[in-house]
């Protein structure tokens, strides 16, 4: 079967109840599709680029289920929690030789969340209870690849995953089907902190050094509106730098901003061409992030469309 779409959930404020529901992880990885047919594994992310040579050894993990297509998450762990800046350095792996190297330096795992097609069959028109339990009883145990578990205490899965550090939970009605491309509230993500696709739109110092970025989402008008600022966060210093210097080869004199951002310390605008996932606690009355994180520098363009307020967690 060709490249499909995944099915995307809704965010919420609020954990779903009772029995009509039930609760997975929320993974911090890349999304990704896999099919399995007579001409091997292929394995896509959600905007369709072929990532089967980034991945080899679930590539390799994946054989056996010929005829199957999967919808799960590439994840790659430190300190036994999902790192999404160690999992987008294998994303990003382009010579075969780099790949060969971060698949010894960064092992990853596919965790699985649903089957959407069996034997070359389409069966993501069945509930999705059933293609839960086929999926648990035929893929556990294999290496490389997580059958991701599902809790009917769904609340009890959100208070874990907050004790263990995760990033939360994503909640499904059992009797779902899967809609390819589409968004609606059969499935909610609940999280215990925000995360957002921001456009950079200039440099902030501190002693002379560069020390944050300048962050920006755009409105229903096409207009950039700074938000705050975010830090280095875990990112490598030679990482840092190198964003850094992508950033500020496009700058500019004046601020790419419609509302004009407060400036207590030197900085350098630039060309809202860079996108980065940030996480942050939540958004303040004035709408800014509160305590903005860095996470990673995307390899798509900030477009209006890719950083808006509306992909941005509520």
């Amino acid at each position: 079967m060709p490249f499909f779409r995944p099915f995307e959930p809704l965010s919420s404020a609020v954990v779903p109840t009772g029995g009509a529901w039930i609760a997975q992880v929320k993974w911090d990885g890349v999304r990704a599709v896999a099919e399995v047919s007579d001409a091997g594994v292929q394995i896509w992310n959600r905007h369709g680029r072929l990532r089967t040579d980034r991945y080899p050894e679930i590539a390799s993990a994946l054989r056996p289920f010929r005829g199957c297509a999967f919808d799960g998450e590439v994840v790659a762990l430190a300190q036994g929690r999902p790192d999404f800046y160690r999992v987008l350095r294998r994303e990003r792996a382009v010579t075969s030789r780099e790949i060969e190297r971060l698949v010894r330096e960064i092992p990853v795992w596919y965790a699985v969340f649903d089957v959407v097609q069996m034997s070359g069959k389409w069966v993501g028109d069945w509930p999705l209870a059933k293609r839960l339990g086929w999926m648990v009883e035929h893929v556990s145990g294999v290496e490389h690849v997580l059958a991701t578990e599902s809790e009917v205490d769904t609340e009890a899965l959100f208070a874990a995953t907050k004790q263990l550090g995760l990033e939360g939970i994503v909640c499904k009605r059992v009797d779902s089907t899967y809609a390819p491309g589409h968004r609606d509230g059969r499935w909610v993500k609940v999280k215990h902190a925000r995360n957002a696709i921001a456009a950079v739109g200039g440099v902030m110092y501190r002693d002379g050094a560069p020390n944050a970025l300048m962050l920006g989402l755009f409105d229903d008008q096409a207009r950039l509106i700074h938000v705050g600022n975010a830090g280095a966060g875990r990112l490598p210093h030679r990482a840092w730098e190198l964003l850094v210097k992508r950033v500020l080869s496009h700058e500019i004199t004046l601020p790419p901003f419609a509302n004009a951002p407060k400036v207590v310390r030197p900085c350098r605008f630039a060309h809202p061409v860079v996108a980065v996932k940030v996480r942050f606690a939540e958004w303040t009355p004035k709408g800014t992030m509160r305590h903005p994180v860095l996470l990673a520098e995307l390899d798509i363009p900030a477009t209006p469309a890719a950083c808006s307020f509306a992909q941005a967690d509520p």
